[in-house]
């Protein structure tokens, strides 16, 4: 779905074409230019507590951000760390924390992704 300014808010997702139920919200979607409004409604509704722990999230990891550039590392890892907690599913913040903890995965020579799932893998087996 797209917001009045442009912006993708809902994540594109799978069409089935032979799905006429898929078909018909298509057809309204395109067609009736106050459907697109009644969705995004309805969906900030039940999405607000998760857009406000997104929003967390993304504020503390700019945070971190400044603080590393600050050379307050210790801090930076901190607040990336409560940001994960915040969405846990955030690449960038992974991948942000692994790089300042392990440069060498990152820097010489070149990234090791092999590497990055297995940390994810393990983090996530941990929780």
């Amino acid at each position: 779905m797209i917001d009045e300014a442009g912006r993708l808010v809902k994540a594109p997702f799978n069409i089935n074409v032979k799905n006429q139920e898929t078909i018909t919200m298509l057809e309204k979607w395109l067609s009736d230019p106050n459907y697109n409004a009644v969705l995004l409604r309805d969906m900030e509704q039940s999405n607000a507590p998760v857009a406000q722990t997104i929003t967390e999230a993304s504020a503390r990891f700019q945070l971190g951000l400044v603080l590393l550039e600050a050379g307050k590392k210790q801090e930076a890892m901190a607040e990336w760390r409560k940001a994960l907690t915040l969405d846990p599913q955030n690449w960038i913040i992974h991948k942000q924390i692994w790089a300042v903890e392990h440069p060498d995965k990152f820097y010489k020579g070149d990234v090791d992704y092999g590497w990055q799932k297995a940390q994810l893998e393990a983090e996530t087996s941990k929780q």
